[in-house]
């Protein structure tokens, strides 16, 4: 939630702005902002500019605003947001931004980095900090786990409301929109939940090896058991004696999948899973525009229905 934000708009900037060339990394990057930050309002009518740091985020966005949002998201596709180092074309993309919009958490902490650094005036809402959340495997997120926005019931009944509080607050002739879309959206979450538990009741119970600690809270609300993980700190390759417990985990628990993702290296995975017969299937806990999972919330979570049905089927 925004309150007191004021109400502000900005006119598209040319695709290179001055001092742009030779901008690299952090000290490039806030220099480029002082540029790009001067810039006159722009027409009312536009759509309200809110910068998504990873793509579901941008996902539950676009469903809430509508053709009242532009969303521009500042990870990359194919990249994890952990550990994830801001360039200058994220830079543009977030001075645009009228609002931020994040998990929180410590998955993506590089976006509020960023933030202060651009525009630390700039309203952002944090989506973890709206739900109670779950403990954290993850060493990088101490203060619970931040993968909420894969348990559509969680999204519906808390990160939703959040969603149109903040775009209420930036664009407030635009709050009777953005709650009729809310809860239509809230319709939809709810339907999609039920197409989930139904798709997943004859798996119930069933065990996986996750690559990393993207899915405790898909697995709690659909009634999965995940017995170990790959790599407990993301980005940073096990070692061989954390391979051998998740390996006795895997074998012990009678996991029938490792999972790997798109965004990391599967090698260590597959080699796990020769170790106890399992197979290895793709699941994807963030998609990219355009992807395989899809262009909608929805579609991305049906994807990985239909990866967990083929995870744990047989």
């Amino acid at each position: 939630m925004v309150p007191g934000t004021t109400h502000r708009r900005r006119t598209r900037l040319p695709a290179r702005a001055p001092g742009a060339a030779g901008a690299r990394g952090w000290g490039g990057a806030l220099a480029l902002a002082a540029v790009l930050c001067a810039v006159p309002p722009a027409a009312a009518a536009e759509p309200v500019q809110v910068a998504a740091s990873i793509h579901p985020v941008a996902l539950l966005v676009r469903a809430v605003g509508g053709e009242q949002v532009a969303v521009r998201t500042l990870l990359p596709p194919g990249a994890s947001p952990h550990g994830y180092e801001p360039t200058p074309s994220q830079v543009r993309d977030l001075s645009r931004a009228e609002l931020l919009v994040t998990i929180g958490a410590g998955l993506d902490p590089w976006a509020e980095r960023l933030r202060a650094g651009v525009a630390e005036a700039m309203p952002a809402l944090a989506l973890s900090a709206h739900t109670a959340l779950l403990a954290s495997e993850d060493a990088d997120a101490p203060g619970g786990d931040p993968h909420v926005w894969l348990d559509p019931v969680r999204v519906r009944d808390d990160l939703v409301p959040a969603l149109v509080r903040s775009l209420s607050a930036v664009a407030p002739d635009r709050a009777a929109e953005f709650a009729r879309r809310g809860e239509a959206f809230r319709a939809e979450l709810t339907a999609l939940d039920r197409d989930l538990a139904e798709g997943l009741a004859p798996y119930g119970d069933r065990a996986f090896v996750a690559f990393h600690a993207s899915w405790t809270y898909f697995a709690a609300r659909y009634h999965l058991r995940q017995v170990a993980v790959v790599e407990p700190i993301p980005g940073r390759e096990p070692s061989a004696r954390w391979m051998g417990e998740v390996i006795e985990a895997g074998r012990a628990g009678g996991a029938r999948a490792v999972l790997i993702e798109p965004q990391f290296n599967p090698r260590i995975a597959r080699t796990i899973a020769a170790q106890f017969g399992a197979r290895v299937v793709t699941v994807d806990p963030l998609g990219a525009a355009g992807g395989a999972a899809g262009d909608t919330y929805a579609d991305l979570l049906r994807f990985n229905l239909r990866a967990f049905r083929e995870a744990l089927g047989g």
